[in-house]
């Protein structure tokens, strides 16, 4: 189910929350969506192309649910691997209940203690504990950069749906209609509410150019005008030009020069 950036169901959430001091630019919607799904112990999926914002809309929720005492928040900033995921969060439960205890299947205790000990443990054992612990507090648990549900990744999210709210960030939609993710998804998974996050409005943008700029450039609705039509909104292609055009290598005679940026900026894409 998709979720439009202004649907109604967010404004519920968002009244209560009064003025959050969000610092990202026209995504207040979307945080107010995020928070409302968190409140209802609903999981959620925001998915957008590279760079729209999905990160910093995910950062921004975290430090807001950091600063709450319930839920507590999860964050693992990197998705890539399963093992990535279950040790992030088994040393988050170490951190928080201090001690952890692991029963294998001949119901053999092993006590944990120290990261050194979550390092040295298995997919399997760090399954378990996720799942012993996961549910003996109020948790939610972050995902970003999750581009590639592999079938055991698959796997540990539907089981985590029922234990805890998930929130999940990735390029991928987790539509019927997409087929470009690497793995099959559960039904559950296509089920899913989901957030878009698309490039910001040229208004939007213009904010966005002067809060990175911070005034530096005085008069730049020139400059401002050139870096939309390079980046068609996008706000990490924005924070990229910006903070290049501040730069004095990439200024000749006072102004940026946006085809050196943009050369760079290939390069820099040719490379990785």
């Amino acid at each position: 189910m998709l979720l439009p950036s202004g649907d109604r169901r967010s404004s519920r959430f968002w009244k209560r929350l009064g003025s959050p001091g969000i610092s990202l630019v026209a995504r207040d919607k979307e945080f107010a969506v995020v928070l409302d799904h968190i409140e209802g112990r609903k999981s959620i999926h925001i998915y957008g192309d590279e760079g729209v914002g999905k990160s910093a809309l995910v950062d921004q929720v975290y430090d807001f649910l950091k600063a709450r005492s319930s839920p507590i928040p999860i964050y693992c900033r990197s998705s890539r691997t399963l093992r990535e995921i279950l040790l992030r969060i088994s040393v988050f439960l170490l951190e928080h209940f201090k001690h952890l205890t692991s029963i294998n299947k001949f119901r053999e205790t092993k006590e944990i203690e120290s990261y050194r000990d979550v390092k040295r443990l298995n997919i399997r054992t760090l399954r378990n504990l996720t799942f012993a612990y996961i549910t003996q507090d109020s948790f939610c648990i972050i995902l970003d950069h999750l581009e590639y549900v592999t079938p055991r990744i698959n796997s540990l999210l539907v089981a985590l749906y029922e234990k805890a709210p998930v929130i999940t960030a990735g390029r991928e939609s987790w539509d019927l209609s997409d087929y470009s993710f690497k793995g099959r998804l559960d039904y559950r998974l296509y089920l899913t509410p989901k957030l878009k996050i698309e490039n910001l409005s040229k208004k939007d943008s213009f904010l966005f150019m002067e809060r990175v700029a911070g005034g530096a450039f005085g008069e730049a609705s020139q400059l401002f005008e050139e870096a939309y039509r390079m980046t068609k909104g996008n706000a990490g292609l924005i924070r990229e030009i910006i903070l290049k055009a501040l730069m004095p290598k990439y200024r000749a005679g006072g102004y940026p020069n946006f085809r050196l940026i943009q050369l760079d900026i290939d390069i820099d894409k040719f490379k990785t």
